[in-house]
């Protein structure tokens, strides 16, 4: 119960990395607010509602697009209203558009910048002006990607913002790492969940994510990382066991980026 009294907000937190970092933080003690677009999970088809009510703690479920101004501070004035503080942000709504850059639109582009860039701030900016009313201490993580770092096929538009997202870690953490505010990324590499299933099923991506993979799972062989081991490396960042990290970015990716 590492997280006993504390509250989390968690973007994204209905499907995939999302949902297994929700349920990670709410089986370790904390209220968890659940910031979604959708209303069901694209993992199972549970509504939002449902979900929440299945966590270890008592949780909140907020549906709403965290590039709308008005549907983050209203996530956090429900939490606040609720559970009365907000200690621990974790930005993890995200899109992609895997496409060539030759099929890749404007409008592609604009789309997956607006979700994982504009979102990630303005869910950063409310967290943080919380944080400090609650004598600034707070935890900030931003789900980010080996990306930020790596080159793929195909993922122009969502390499370029999980660079900016990485960025944004750094300048934010050198903000407000004196009022006791940690920022920090976290950089899934390849991973099974929904929201690249289609794109992963394609023979010539599966190699390359293969190939650049070393790392292997005992006893299965598999090569994509499981939502699960990625929240227990948010895990990690949200707790005090990582209490002298800040503006760090914490590569989780079977060794993608030691290639």
């Amino acid at each position: 119960m590492r997280l006993q009294g504390k509250v989390a907000l968690v973007t994204g937190g209905l499907s995939g990395i999302g949902r297994a970092i929700t349920t990670k933080l709410a089986s370790e003690g904390a209220h968890v607010t659940v910031l979604d677009a959708a209303k069901t999970s694209r993992d199972d088809g549970v509504p939002g509602e449902d979900f929440v009510r299945g966590l270890a703690t008592a949780c909140l479920f907020c549906q709403g697009d965290v590039a709308d101004p008005q549907a983050v501070d209203e996530a956090v004035a429900a939490t606040l209203d609720t559970f009365g503080q907000l200690d621990i942000l974790v930005n993890n709504a995200g899109v992609t558009a895997f496409k060539s850059i030759d099929e890749l639109t404007v409008e592609d582009f604009d789309r997956v910048i607006r979700t994982n860039v504009r979102g990630a701030f303005l869910c950063a900016r409310a967290a943080t002006a919380q944080m400090r009313r609650q004598a600034g201490r707070g935890v900030i993580v931003n789900v980010a990607s080996n990306f930020a770092f790596v080159g793929a096929t195909d993922a122009v538009a969502y390499c370029t913002s999980k660079g900016a997202v990485t960025s944004m870690t750094q300048a934010l953490a050198a903000e407000v790492g004196g009022e006791g505010i940690r920022v920090n990324a976290l950089c899934p590499g390849a991973t099974a969940t929904e929201f690249n299933r289609a794109h992963r099923a394609r023979p010539e991506i599966a190699a390359e994510w293969e190939a650049m993979t070393p790392l292997r799972a005992p006893g299965s062989g598999a090569f994509l990382a499981t939502p699960d081991q990625i929240a227990e490396a948010a895990l990690f960042l949200a707790t005090d066991s990582s209490s002298f990290m800040t503006g760090s970015s914490l590569v989780v990716d079977g060794g993608w980026n030691a290639r």
